[in-house]
């Protein structure tokens, strides 16, 4: 079994991946940030990613890659190809060194990138995944009951931005499904955007928000589904209760400003009874 993390459009925090010893992965850590740079056409950049090894750990192989990937429309799902499978794919450009390490616990992998960007690229927003992936080593005994074995791999986003950089988003629609507040949007411009804000619950005839609720940060990319899903849980009934709202939705692109929709919502805090026993 493997154990894959996508950083994508995450704020820095740390991750450990870690499981009861016996066939477990080696345990890591990783910033959990991906990486992101502006480049100019036929220009050339270095950058370096890190891989902690926990102390204590008996030494582990790692292989390095570089690949595309793309979510699925609700965001629950991410797909991995060759670099070079999109048309927005900046891995064709990446080689990273080493490609391939060993490393004892407390030790840390630092993977050198090297980004040569093509002199006739269009301008636009590019992206691809580097991944770490621990490898199985050939000669290690596997422990007596184990019947699988565990292994870590992480995956970082890797953001290349060639101006003119052009960001752009309509929202499709905003809606309440179950108890979740829902939109839809579509990426109108030639770069992934990062899609943050609210929405807030206004009564009919008030100007002040009832209630408000934040919108985690997400990744709205280009191809090949330039369009996205997201829901965020509503407060409680007893926060937001059954009634008509004004619904407003508020979104930070990028951009020097927000930009929103409002519409009028009747929203249902019914109890919904428990599914029956079979």
């Amino acid at each position: 079994m493997r154990i894959r993390i996508l950083s994508v459009a995450l704020s820095a925090a740390v991750v450990v991946l870690a499981l009861p010893r016996e066939g477990a992965p080696t345990t890591l850590t990783a910033t959990f940030a991906p990486i992101r740079m502006a480049a100019r056409p036929g220009e050339v950049l270095t950058t370096a990613y890190q891989l902690k090894i926990e102390d204590g750990e008996p030494p582990a192989n790692f292989k390095v890659s570089v690949q595309d990937w793309w979510r699925s429309e609700d965001g629950q799902h991410s797909f991995y190809a060759a670099a070079g499978s999109l048309s927005r794919s900046c891995g064709p450009w990446i080689s990273a060194s080493p490609g391939e390490s060993t490393r004892a616990g407390g030790e840390t992998l630092q993977v050198r990138l090297t980004i040569a960007v093509p002199e006739a690229v269009k301008p636009g927003g590019y992206w691809c995944a580097l991944t770490v992936d621990e490898q199985l080593d050939p000669l290690a005994t596997t422990p007596a009951a184990v019947g699988m074995r565990f292994l870590a791999s992480v995956s970082t986003g890797i953001y290349v931005n060639v101006n003119p950089i052009e960001r752009g988003v309509d929202i499709l629609s905003v809606d309440i499904v179950g108890d979740n507040a829902v939109m839809k949007l579509s990426n109108t411009g030639n770069a992934p955007v990062s899609v943050e804000g609210r929405y807030e619950f206004v009564k009919p005839g008030e100007t002040r928000p009832y209630a408000t609720v934040e919108l985690p940060r997400n990744v709205l990319l280009t191809e090949p589904i330039p369009t996205g899903t997201f829901a965020a849980p509503l407060p409680s009934p007893a926060d937001l209760p059954s009634g008509t709202y004004v619904v407003r939705l508020l979104l930070d692109i990028g951009l020097d400003h927000y930009i929103g929709v409002q519409r009028q919502i009747e929203i249902n805090r019914a109890i919904r009874p428990d599914p029956p026993v079979k």
